[in-house]
């Protein structure tokens, strides 16, 4: 190769790499348009002979941060503050926010109000968001939940339903593949269902697409009746998703990121009183965080609490964490000097009680789904206000329990006719003996059991409630 054609080729590749630099001017732009990755780079080697120049060491604070580096940019945006920069506490504050560091995030916010009202700014509605997830932090880190975590596992975001291992007497987690094919369904939820299976919950979008929970149960025939809201009181601007409803059949767990939400997904409680589910409650920290928290379910006969959680993960993984849930709930002081970690899960051994072996109750977890069961419910009956009967002995009314009686027998009878009549169709079909009458009777009486057996439920209810 000729030295003249060497030097061509020097030059090109010269050329085209001066074509590809990316200016200051050009990195500026970059960061007004979010690409701190790409910006950063420029900005940093700019930096190196500008050490003092507070924009500078600004915009490298925010690349950093906004490129998974917030302990690393703290540095850079703390001296941007000192000299001045209006917008500095405001990044500082969100850097101590997602740290738990409420009290530093209040104080960084209250210094970037103080700059904005001297500059005579309004401040924006994303950082008043923030400032008042701010204010709801402090205040959950005053009532700190003391539980036991006694296992986590990282597993796929999408599928993460799969690991929750519960006794079928809490009911199942399932993916909106057990839907009717004519529900809709939020492109990511999950159909919680009891037991007994004639019943489902789960998300679907509203007429402004929001997430909302609805509910169906099972009819007669076997279909399903059209999805209902499971309560207005559910939603407070944002998505519900993620339902599970405690065997009492009135408490129910679910998510919201919603206004009254730390950060992303938080868990909810809700109750249900005779028609709809009443104001739920964040169930606060430990169990809620800056991340998304959701699919939160207690299964009351292994005694273990499960939920899910994507703090500290990479994006598209979830940690699920599974705990011993307390009858009544205990609060750490607000003096426990490690509140914080505590309120992080910095690590979950720490919450152990000392001495104590959870080993037989995972042993019981993973045996789920192994052993035969013994005791089965004599029916399942749900009383407005007071939960699902599945035994003689919760009913408090002996007329009640009577009329319930009646009730049983008379759907038990019509369960037989509907057996006889899908056979009498079936050698219908098949051009066997002539039971168009019988049909035609059966038929009739179905129809009018239907309404009959709703009188009877309401008697019952009636009966139970007005003891």
């Amino acid at each position: 190769m000729s030295r003249r054609i060497i030097l061509s080729l020097l030059l090109i590749v010269l050329t085209c790499g001066a074509a590809g630099a990316v200016t200051y001017e050009e990195a500026k732009d970059m960061y007004r348009s979010g690409d701190y990755a790409g910006a950063l780079p420029v900005f940093k080697k700019r930096l190196k002979d500008r050490p003092k120049d507070a924009a500078l060491n600004h915009w490298v604070g925010v690349c950093l941060m906004y490129t998974g580096n917030p302990g690393e940019a703290i540095p850079y945006l703390e001296f941007a503050h000192k000299k001045k920069i209006t917008e500095a506490p405001r990044y500082l504050a969100e850097i101590a926010f997602m740290d738990y560091r409420a009290d530093d995030a209040a104080e960084y916010m209250d210094a970037y109000k103080e700059a904005l009202e001297k500059d005579k700014k309004k401040m924006s509605e994303d950082v008043s968001f923030l400032d008042d997830k701010i204010g709801k932090m402090q205040a959950m880190l005053d009532r700190v939940e003391q539980i036991e975590i006694i296992d986590s596992v990282a597993v796929d975001a999408e599928t993460f339903f799969k690991f929750y291992k519960l006794s079928s007497e809490s009911g199942s987690v399932n993916s909106r593949d057990v839907l009717p094919a004519d529900f809709e369904a939020a492109p990511l939820t999950t159909v919680y269902m009891p037991e007994s299976k004639n019943t489902m919950m789960w998300a679907m979008p509203d007429e402004n697409d929001n997430y909302v929970l609805v509910g169906s149960s099972r009819l007669s025939d076997g279909k399903w009746e059209k999805p209902h809201r499971l309560g207005d009181n559910l939603n407070d601007g944002g998505d519900a998703n993620y339902p599970f409803l405690l065997s009492d059949g009135i408490t129910m767990y679910f998510a919201n990121d919603g206004e009254n939400s730390l950060g992303g997904y938080d868990i909810f409680i809700s109750r249900k009183d005779e028609n709809e589910f009443l104001q739920p409650q964040n169930i606060g920290m430990p169990y809620n965080s800056p991340y998304n928290d959701y699919m939160f379910a207690i299964d009351e006969f292994t005694g273990v609490g499960w939920w899910a959680t994507d703090r500290g993960r990479d994006d598209g993984m979830v940690t699920i964490y599974k705990f011993i849930p307390k009858e009544m709930r205990e609060n750490y002081s607000v003096d426990e000097p490690n509140l914080r970690n505590f309120a992080k899960i910095t690590s979950y051994r720490d919450t152990w009680t000392e001495g104590v072996d959870y080993s037989d109750k995972l042993a019981e977890i993973e045996a789920i789904g192994t052993i035969k069961k013994v005791k089965k419910s004599d029916f399942e009956f749900e009383i407005p206000g007071r939960g699902i009967y599945k035994t003689w002995d919760e009913f408090q009314n002996p007329v009640a329990r009577e009329a319930m009686e009646g009730y049983l027998d008379a759907r038990n009878k019509q369960e037989a006719d509907k057996k006889r009549l899908e056979e009498l169709r079936r050698q219908y079909a098949l051009g066997g003996i002539d039971h168009s009458d019988e049909i035609l009777s059966l038929e009739k009486n179905i129809r009018i059991m239907r309404d009959r057996l709703i009188k009877m439920s309401n008697r019952v209810i009636e009966l139970e409630l007005n003891k």
